[in-house]
């Protein structure tokens, strides 16, 4: 099916394509006359342009992200001081402060991050039924909880009562447990640990741009310390457009519409709709928005760097957004032999759901 969906969508752009050739040498040479397609084009780029959110300027995305890892030496050294000692290079991040050695999205795994030496954590925020903003990774409380239930459709004082070690491979170490985070509680956490935050917003109401700008209200330090990232263009701009101070980017997977999953390895995941009409519909989208991201999303929203799925990042990828003056990060990547791989020879941060053997944070 994804393969049909593409050859058609090929071919139709194709036709637009060739059409748009015939109108223009039609409109140049028989009407003698500047072609539709120069004003619209004009006049969309002036739209763009003017719908347009900058990236905060390079010394706060620097100040966040730290010195690029694609200018260090090839020793993996700094090439120069910045302020007092050496510059800061954010190299690792703690995929929800790494929820193999500790429950995911939980203040132990923050704190563990801070232990191990890693300067950077990401985690995922969410809203309640109440509107109480936490940090919890899925739409629904069985994965971690192992008692059922749609977080949107639950209270701040249902959720606060679930644990969520229930389900961890090593749950015997956590005796008294762990509950989900408060959203306040994990910015103090991290801030007071001096650690770079990623903020994965999960939520899809708009409410939670709100969320977000009250806390950097709250928290002037999100200024120099975080970034706000998410699937979800539109609540990145939203928030952008208010705030435009805010670093920000944008995470991205291949058939991230149509599939729940994705892994190079072993082909697609299964599908997120079982309708027919629906599906077919998903597959258009994500080729519709891959196309968008990479021209124009990533330039109206301003984000200056893209979490993008490891499967699909090559040193062709790398050039092509660092020539737009975006970083690519890559994730998740856990196997020691990808980790070198990633910070080595593609030199680039990734993040990891294990800090277990890391060596250089």
């Amino acid at each position: 099916m994804h393969g049909i969906i593409e050859l058609i969508l090929s071919s139709a752009l194709l036709w637009i394509f060739l059409q748009v050739i015939w109108s223009i040498l039609i409109s140049v040479f028989y009407d003698f006359c500047i072609p539709w397609i120069v004003w619209g084009s004009f006049i969309i780029a002036v739209g763009l342009k003017i719908a347009r959110v900058p990236p905060p300027n390079l010394s706060i995305v620097e100040e966040v992200l730290g010195v690029n890892p694609l200018l260090l030496k090839k020793d993996n050294t700094m090439s120069k001081d910045h302020g007092n000692g050496d510059q800061y290079c954010m190299r690792v991040v703690a995929h929800r402060g790494g929820g193999y050695d500790f429950p995911e999205n939980s203040l132990t795994a923050f704190r563990n991050s801070k232990e191990r030496g890693c300067t950077a954590v990401e985690f995922d925020l969410s809203l309640t039924k109440d509107n109480v903003p936490i940090v919890f990774h899925d739409p629904t409380t069985d994965r971690i909880t192992g008692k059922p239930g749609i977080v949107k459709d639950m209270t701040w004082d249902q959720l606060k009562q679930l644990n969520i070690t229930h389900n961890h491979p090593l749950k015997d170490k956590f005796v008294e447990g762990e509950r989900i985070p408060l959203f306040h509680k994990v910015l103090e956490t991290c801030l007071s640990n001096e650690q770079r935050v990623i903020i994965d917003i999960k939520e899809t109401k708009m409410e939670i741009v709100q969320v977000v700008l009250d806390a950097y209200k709250k928290y002037p330090k999100l200024f120099q310390r975080a970034v706000v990232s998410s699937f979800n263009p539109i609540v990145v701009y939203m928030i952008r457009r208010k705030e435009p101070r805010i670093v920000s980017s944008l995470a991205w997977r291949p058939q991230y519409f149509s599939r729940t999953s994705y892994l190079a390895s072993e082909g697609p995941g299964s599908v997120r709709y079982t309708n027919p009409f629906k599906h077919i519909i998903a597959c258009i989208l994500d080729h519709i928005y891959e196309w968008m991201l990479y021209h124009c999303i990533y330039y109206i929203v301003g984000v200056s760097a893209l979490l993008l799925h490891k499967d699909i990042i090559n040193p062709y990828v790398i050039q092509e957004w660092q020539n737009r003056n975006v970083r690519i990060m890559a994730w998740t990547v856990n196997l020691p032999s990808e980790k070198s791989y990633f910070s080595r020879l593609f030199k680039i941060t990734y993040l990891t759901d294990t800090l277990l053997v890391e060596k250089d944070m």
